[in-house]
């Protein structure tokens, strides 16, 4: 079985992911100092989303591209659309985010930590459904409990912060190659997931990535106990792959019984995940919550 601890995950911080902390503490800072300014690269997927209303974009609010430690090679990867709404009282220049990021002097130091399921964001605005739910799910995948947020990485489609999302993201594919995958590809082949109906497409039909298997709804037929579920896995260069997974307007992960079988089915078809699971054997039904697609919420509020 995998160990729990990462002392023997380190990583020298180097190549893309260097690059990346690089670019992000100098943006950050610059937020920090009351300076917006954007590097070319950046100033281009700023503008890959244009939402409107209440979706439009909270440029007052701290970027957030990744969170989770660069410099250790993570159990699971996690994609997301966006950040979500902001909290001016927790994300804005003068909130208590940007005075922790001061405090711990980097953008990268800050991210490493976790702060949304530490005590600054739990005590001040309730627990995170979004990367708690994360948590959960990669302890389920390897069958892991122990594992901590140290274990894992993640990563956004659009780093800047929106109530909603009120149009497509379209981010320019190779910036998403320089500042989400290539970091990514560096760390030993993690899986990477992806929840929610969008990232079908995307992944597909944006990115270009290579699908090599479809399950379940318009794809090979596999036991799950959820109407409308699906998943596709994609390929990068480096072997890892990204598995997305959808049902309805529902965003989060698979249930317990409901990641077994899809564990099970992604076996069958040739993907390389975890041989050992504590979950049953013959799951349970799954659970009315996600049973029951909620078309309200988006990726960035779970």
């Amino acid at each position: 079985m995998p160990p729990t601890s990462l002392e023997d995950r380190d990583l020298p911080l180097l190549g893309a992911r260097a690059h990346v902390a690089e670019v992000w503490d100098d943006v950050v800072d610059g937020f920090l100092a009351g300076d917006n300014h954007l590097p070319r690269d950046l100033e281009v997927w700023a503008g890959a989303y244009r939402g409107q209303g209440d979706g439009e974009v909270e440029w007052n609010a701290l970027p957030e591209p990744y969170l989770g430690p660069l410099d250790r090679k993570p159990r699971a990867v996690f994609l997301a659309l966006n950040p979500g709404a902001s909290s001016p009282e927790m994300q804005s220049a003068t909130g208590l985010l940007a005075d922790e990021i001061r405090r711990m002097g980097s953008y990268r130091a800050w991210a490493a930590s976790w702060p949304y399921l530490r005590d600054i964001w739990v005590k001040n605005m309730g627990r995170n459904r979004h990367h708690t739910g994360r948590l959960t799910f990669m302890r389920r995948w390897w069958d892991q409990p122990g594992l901590s947020a140290d274990d894992m990485l993640s990563f956004e489609l659009f780093p800047w912060h929106s109530p909603r999302l009120t149009a497509p993201i379209r981010p320019n594919p190779q910036v998403i190659r320089e500042f989400v995958f290539a970091p990514i590809e560096e760390l030993d082949a993690p899986p990477i997931f992806a929840f929610g109906a969008p990232w079908f497409s995307m992944l597909e039909d944006h990115l270009r990535l290579p699908v090599i298997a479809r399950l379940g709804d318009g794809g090979r037929p596999y036991p799950t106990h959820v109407r409308d579920r699906a998943a596709i896995v994609c390929s990068l260069p480096s072997g890892a792959v990204v598995i997305a997974v959808k049902q309805g307007g529902y965003a989060g992960s698979p249930s317990a019984p409901e990641t077994l079988l899809l564990q099970e089915a992604l076996m069958s078809v040739g993907v390389k995940i975890p041989s050992v699971s504590c979950l049953p054997k013959n799951p349970l039904p799954t659970s009315s919550q996600e049973a029951t697609a909620n078309p309200g919420i988006s990726d960035g509020e779970l």
